[in-house]
């Protein structure tokens, strides 16, 4: 029985991820054959090789960063007993903390450094011989775990499943109404960009948060988000370029008003773009970019905070970045272009909106 409901919902989930992206390809298809049939002019488009502009994720070794190892003996340990770490510092030793995932070993990393760094202020008046030693290996353990804090958030965060999947090449364009999908996912990002920015300081607390890092992982977990807005920015990309391609062919022939004096042909085409662009595609183009964006500024504030391993950032500029090569810049010059293509287009008739 169990078997049975578990297909059961995989299938359904397939059937609705096959619905969502067939909802999202009638419209873009849709838009595009509206535009070619007014302006007597075929748009060319193929969204189904539009997924392949998407860079895929490097391996996860080209994403690891090594990690600076720190052997613990047996007396060191034991000396830990002064500060109260001795349980801690066991427990992460033992078995179950060896194999703990990324996310509980980064919670441990991240309260047992501020708890070192007490340790040592608290020892710092104490002349005691016998304490020398700690303080001088408790010296070298906090170093060690500054230095290593960047690349273990980094693992932690960019090697782990959880935030693999948002980078997936197979996730399911976001539904036409997905309204609030990136919403459930925000509260985890923050958080992750408030551990990021914890490189940056010497003197910091472990967050309030830093109990219930696992339910942020477990809001990335439960979301696709990030795949499936990757794959509705190459769609969409690809539908505004090829239909600009159309118009800007269409308006390098004979025009189609005069003297801006709107005719049937120049009526048709102002009604597919109020009815097509500006009724359908507009509001689904405005939800991608504006929960897009929101994506996009987490990646990189916690990323560019991060000592991101070369082929990792290479891949997150290819993605996020400002140059037009990225998917991000192609999706904004396709849409500026498309815009520009509309502009001169209505302007040549007469009918600009607010004209």
């Amino acid at each position: 029985m169990l078997i049975l409901r578990g297909l059961l919902l995989v299938t359904l989930g397939l059937l609705a991820g096959c619905s969502q992206q067939s909802e999202v390809h009638a419209l873009l298809d849709n838009y595009a054959d509206r535009v070619g049939n007014a302006i007597e002019h075929e748009v060319d488009l193929n969204l189904d090789l539009a997924s392949g502009r998407i860079p895929p994720l490097p391996p996860t070794r080209a994403r690891s960063l090594d990690i600076t190892a720190l052997s613990e003996g047996l007396i060191d340990v034991l000396d830990f007993r002064h500060c109260g770490l001795l349980h801690t510092i066991a427990e992460r030793n033992s078995s179950l903390g060896k194999l703990a995932p990324g996310s509980q070993r980064l919670i441990y990393e991240i309260k047992l450094l501020p708890a070192l760094r007490q340790c040592r202020e608290d020892l710092a008046e104490d002349n005691t011989p016998d304490l020398e030693r700690l303080k001088a290996r408790l010296d070298e353990v906090i170093d060690t775990k500054a230095d290593n804090l960047g690349g273990v958030l980094w693992n932690s965060l960019y090697l782990s499943p959880e935030m693999e999947q948002h980078f997936a090449l197979t996730g399911q364009p976001l539904p036409l109404t997905a309204s609030s999908v990136f919403s459930s996912l925000q509260p985890a990002l923050v958080h992750f960009e408030q551990l990021a920015t914890l490189t940056d300081s010497h003197h910091w607390q472990a967050p309030h948060f830093i109990d219930d890092l696992e339910q942020d992982f477990e809001s990335l977990y439960r979301s696709d988000f990030g795949a499936a807005w990757l794959q509705s920015l190459a769609l969409i990309t690809a539908t505004l370029d090829s239909t600009a391609d159309a118009l800007e062919q269409r308006l390098a022939e004979r025009p189609v008003c005069f003297q801006q004096k709107p005719n049937n042909q120049a009526r048709i085409i102002r009604n597919v773009f109020q009815t097509y662009y500006a009724g359908e595609l507009q509001p689904y183009l405005s939800l991608v970019h504006r929960q897009g964006e929101r994506w996009r500024y987490y990646q990189l504030s916690i990323t560019n905070a991060l000592p991101a391993p070369q082929p990792a950032a290479d891949y997150l500029k290819k993605l996020f970045g400002d140059s037009e090569q990225s998917l991000w810049g192609r999706y904004i010059a396709a849409r500026d272009r498309h815009t520009r293509a509309w502009q001169t287009l209505l302007s040549q008739c007469g009918m600009m909106p607010g004209g």
